[in-house]
């Protein structure tokens, strides 16, 4: 690490440095950055693709400050990847946050589309955890702690729904729809049909119980 920091001309941000001091690199089989580099293997971007004439030609007088980041991103950032396909993952110095994290933006080369930012490395690695779950979601066999702590999400949000404290139940549904996990689209549907049945009564199930909404009340 200290090889590293001394190379690059800067201390890296802590929730990076916390993965190179804990894993020092990392393949990932999911999405189209395969393998993260280990801390002798990283180095600046370099914008190798003229990236950021074009992105500055796009400022107008009224770009946003996260646009005027984005367009000096490619000249400043430190590229994280050692295997991709025609993708990116690049952490920006110039972005950061009242922590010191750095930004961090995937771009796909192939795509068209504007890099996807996540606010810190954590950020970033904490989605391809949930992206993993996801895609396993519907395996019977793909069971461990975090699938089971989900389904737990779960039931406890119809307790909450039924108890009427409805935002109680989307903070735990939207979680453990992140996962992936099964029920949870569901009763989201339900609750937003109850969100836009103001001023109407309706008879709707949630799992195995079937109450009656009114605007602000649940009724078993």
């Amino acid at each position: 690490m200290a090889d590293a920091e001394r190379r690059l001309g800067t201390r890296l941000p802590s929730s990076y440095r916390a993965f190179l001091l804990t894993s020092n690199g990392w393949r990932l089989r999911d999405d189209s950055i395969h393998q993260l580099g280990a801390a002798h293997e990283i180095d600046w971007f370099g914008d190798p693709f003229g990236m950021t004439p074009m992105y500055r030609e796009s400022l107008g007088e009224r770009a946003t400050e996260q646009e005027v980041l984005l367009a000096g991103m490619w000249e400043r950032a430190l590229q994280l990847e050692t295997d991709s396909d025609m993708s990116y993952a690049l952490l920006d110095p110039g972005d950061t946050d009242d922590d010191g994290e750095w930004a961090l933006y995937v771009y796909h080369g192939w795509s068209g589309e504007y890099p996807t930012r996540y606010p810190s490395f954590r950020a970033y690695m904490q989605r391809r955890y949930e992206s993993f779950h996801a895609e396993r979601a519907q395996l019977p066999e793909f069971v461990n702690d975090t699938t089971r702590a989900r389904d737990a999400d779960v039931a406890r949000a119809r307790e909450e729904a039924l108890s009427g404290r409805w935002e109680a139940a989307r903070e735990l549904l939207d979680l453990a729809r992140l996962y992936g996990r099964p029920g949870a689209w569901g009763m989201l549907g339900q609750l937003d049909v109850l969100a836009q049945g103001a001023g109407t009564v309706a008879l709707i199930s949630v799992g195995s119980s079937r109450i009656r909404a009114a605007p602000t009340i649940w009724c078993p």
